[in-house]
């Protein structure tokens, strides 16, 4: 069972099997647009028949848990052993923690702002629908039809003293014609008017991936999670407490990484989903950084004889102990981008067998 802790000695075994439950991200991790990233599928299929559980946790306020599982199942991903979390769920549990049974709350958004509200016990009102009375919070989250009234609204309703909660504060939406306004330009644009800040739930914040590692039951030591993004994803698995795999199939380069700031250094890395099945020793900034220069040549002359995820563990780290330590390296693009391409880190068309 690849959950279950083995004899084999650590650097040698799939990575998953240190860990007892998998919190993933969804866009840039399991699909991108309507397609799925290769490998994901079948990785995903493979630890939850190995028994391993996974918990989706996503910071899209607009759909509901059940609309993400109908895409999820339409991409080939096994019926059982998974479920989906979102920001919005973890909005309305918050404020249920606080409210009582019933309460009103403004819900602007997606539909499953409004759904994630009345599973929690609480009663969502539109901002067509509040008329004269009061509501005592309100939840903003990303909704492909909210108006201007509506933003208008929430800043009302907050500087009249309700309580306001955002679902996440990305900047950006990825779509298939590239990214588009995501629900922090709308916080934004409230948060201006109301001249105030909201709580906000979503990676990377800690209390979306608390939610979703209470459904999965496990401790932090046991929980890994996976993403695609430094900024969310992975900061906000530090801020959970937990550890955490960056794969290179989604928004964030191998340049942001070797970048990135210490809140934002995952523990593993690999290029894709996959990687959880395959040996993987954890990142450390400890590595000496007097062989940067060595490590970027090694990987700038890999061939398909070299083992990619040794030569791009080697790279990070060096290049972390370099920075750590005051040397300065290039931060030239090009350069990172032909060493993403020597160690087949484009994202792929076509998915590799996995054996």
């Amino acid at each position: 069972m690849i959950g279950q802790t083995t004899a084999t000695p650590v650097g040698h075994e799939p990575l998953i099997t240190r860990y007892r439950g998998l919190i993933c991200d969804l866009d840039g991790v399991v699909y991108r647009g309507a397609a799925a990233v290769p490998d994901a599928v079948e990785t995903l299929n493979r630890l939850t028949a190995d028994g391993v559980p996974v918990v989706f946790a996503t910071n899209n306020a607009s759909r509901s848990p059940e609309d993400v599982g109908d895409h999820l199942r339409g991409l080939g991903i096994a019926s059982q052993g998974w479920s989906v979390v979102t920001s919005s769920q973890a909005a309305a549990a918050h404020l249920a923690h606080h409210l009582d049974r019933g309460t009103r709350v403004c819900a602007v958004g997606g539909p499953g702002i409004a759904r994630a509200l009345t599973e929690a016990g609480l009663t969502p009102v539109s901002v067509a629908e509040l008329g004269d009375d009061q509501v005592e919070a309100v939840v903003q989250g990303l909704g492909f039809d909210v108006t201007w009234r509506e933003l208008a609204a929430v800043g009302y309703l907050v500087q009249a003293g309700a309580t306001w909660v955002a679902t996440n504060l990305d900047p950006t939406l990825p779509t298939p014609h590239g990214n588009a306004p995501g629900n922090g330009v709308l916080v934004a644009a409230v948060q201006a008017a109301a001249g105030t800040s909201p709580h906000v739930v979503g990676k990377p914040r800690a209390a979306l991936l608390d939610l979703a590692r209470s459904r999965l039951g496990t401790s932090r030591p046991e929980t890994l999670v996976c993403g695609d993004r430094l900024d969310t994803d992975i900061e906000g698995a530090h801020a959970a407490g937990l550890d955490s795999l960056f794969v290179l199939s989604g928004a964030s380069r191998l340049r942001d990484l070797v970048f990135a700031a210490r809140s934002q250094r995952p523990t593993y890395i690999a290029a894709d989903l996959a990687g959880l099945l395959t040996p993987g020793l954890p990142l450390s900034s400890t590595a000496s950084g007097d062989h940067t220069d060595s490590a970027l040549d090694a990987a700038l002359r890999a061939d398909s004889t070299a083992d990619y995820g040794e030569l791009l563990q080697t790279v990070v780290a060096t290049a972390w102990a370099a920075l750590d330590n005051g040397r300065a390296i290039s931060d030239d693009p090009d350069l990172w981008g032909e060493i993403e391409r020597k160690l087949g880190l484009v994202p792929q068309l076509e998915p590799r067998k996995i054996t």
